[in-house]
């Protein structure tokens, strides 16, 4: 019986390659990954092609429905990717974080550092273990390296490596040396690491001969190093469950971007896609992509700009001392080749191709609450698709479908949903019209 600890960066697509290679490689009888056992139910639709990420599943109390977390997902997250390969090689994958039925349970219980956000978890370090140093713990390591900057450390050296010949265990040495260096998890992150050791046992006593455990980076020394079962249970001993309900909902990657104030967000979820779906030449398709979407908006973009821009990205990278140009070196590169200097077209770039606009779909048959099963009926029988980003509609009252929409979105107001907000009541051909930005 052997198991296998993968200490991944949450949304990190060069972790999501190494693992997918190491899994490949392994062929393991169990896939086990760091998320809510809550949602088990819902692992089997991973394998259904109308579930398009981003997705997220939402946790939800089912006694005060405003007590809810959610757990995204990209096509570029190694959680994701862990799940997609299970369902394709017919083995086993479940969840093994604390189930959020006791975290929620416990939501009055403060841990002396950390606060309790399951969507804020999950980043290669997580905040709790941040507090109890003065300053990011990777940026030991970046500095031990000579760089300032511990994110595009963890890029350069996991997430851009070439090859996943031993990352893994070097990650796991690495965040070992970190742990060490500083006071023990606090009872919270004690108790999630205690239930993911113990679904480790449950495996191993199922006759599971082969068991990959996929986790955040900052994990994986303490699913390595087993205590005893005794003492995880004491740790877990005591606390209270309330009743909840999981589903998958759509996401986009504008709340997957650390902006919108997800703990573990990244900063370019679009270039992350990117690097995923053009993995093997992405630099060409990328500046297509910003020549396309310049010419989109009115602005002069040529062919001859783009390859310039390629020359000096990869010119740029090479100066730097880098195997391939980074998000940096390509963003400098445009906005001297092809922004002619200025910062506002890279605006434009970084909120459309950057972070991007992709927004995800679910199967007909998924799981939803009442509400969202109605606004989803209503949506396709008025024609008002939902989009991610910002656009105004001029709806003409006297088209009986127009009215209809109309009241949809007057409807979702007084719900507090404001899909739709009103921007004036008529429109310049009579007070027949009304005006949204949805």
């Amino acid at each position: 019986m052997t198991v296998h600890v993968f200490g991944i960066r949450h949304h990190g697509p060069g972790s999501a390659r190494s693992m997918l290679a190491s899994l490949r490689k392994l062929q393991p009888d169990a896939v086990l990954i760091e998320g809510p056992p809550d949602a088990d139910h819902l692992i089997g639709m991973a394998a259904d092609a109308g579930l398009k990420p981003p997705v997220a599943i939402l946790i939800f109390d089912v006694e005060h429905p405003r007590k809810a977390v959610y757990y995204p997902f990209a096509a570029f997250s190694p959680e994701w990717q862990a799940l997609r390969y299970a369902a394709e090689a017919g083995v086993p994958a479940r969840f093994i974080d604390l189930p959020m039925a006791l975290r929620l349970g416990q939501e009055d219980e403060k841990d002396d550092r950390e606060t309790e956000k399951a969507e804020s978890e999950g980043g290669a370090i997580p905040a709790a273990a941040r507090d109890g140093l003065p300053g990011d713990p990777v940026r030991w390591l970046a500095e031990a390296a000579g760089d300032p900057d511990p994110e595009r450390w963890w890029e350069r050296m996991v997430e851009q490596r070439g090859s996943s010949e031993g990352v893994f265990e070097g990650i796991a040495e690495a965040m070992g040396a970190l742990r060490e260096a500083w006071k023990p998890p606090g009872d919270w992150e004690a108790r999630r690491e205690a239930h993911m050791r113990q679904a480790i046992r449950v495996a191993v006593r199922e006759g599971r001969q082969n068991v990959a455990v996929i986790c955040g980076a900052w994990h994986a020394p303490a699913l390595q190093k087993m205590p005893s079962a005794s003492t995880d249970a004491a740790i877990l001993r005591g606390l209270k469950a309330v009743k909840v309900e999981a589903t998958w909902i759509p996401w986009t990657h504008g709340r997957l971007a650390l902006e919108s104030g997800y703990g573990a967000g990244v900063e370019s979820p679009g270039w992350y896609n990117h690097l995923w779906t053009h993995a093997e030449d992405p630099l060409p398709v990328w500046m297509t992509r910003v020549v396309r979407l310049m010419r989109d908006q009115d602005l002069d973009a040529s062919p001859a700009q783009a390859i310039e821009a390629m020359r000096l990205a990869e010119t740029l990278s090479a100066m730097r001392g880098r195997a391939s140009p980074t998000l940096e070196d390509v963003t400098e590169a445009v906005q001297a080749s092809i922004c002619f200097g200025s910062d506002i077209p890279v605006q434009l770039i970084r909120e459309r191709l950057i972070i991007g606009d992709e927004l995800g779909e679910l199967p007909p048959g998924a799981p939803a609450v009442p509400l969202q099963r109605d606004l989803e009926h209503q949506q396709r029988s008025l024609r008002l698709k939902a989009e991610p980003l910002e656009r105004v509609v001029d709806l003409d009252l006297r088209n009986p479908g127009r009215l209809a929409v109309s009241h949809l979105l007057h409807r979702l107001l007084l719900l507090n949903i404001p899909w739709g907000v009103l921007q004036r009541g008529s429109g310049a051909k009579g007070t027949f019209h009304e005006i949204w930005k949805l």
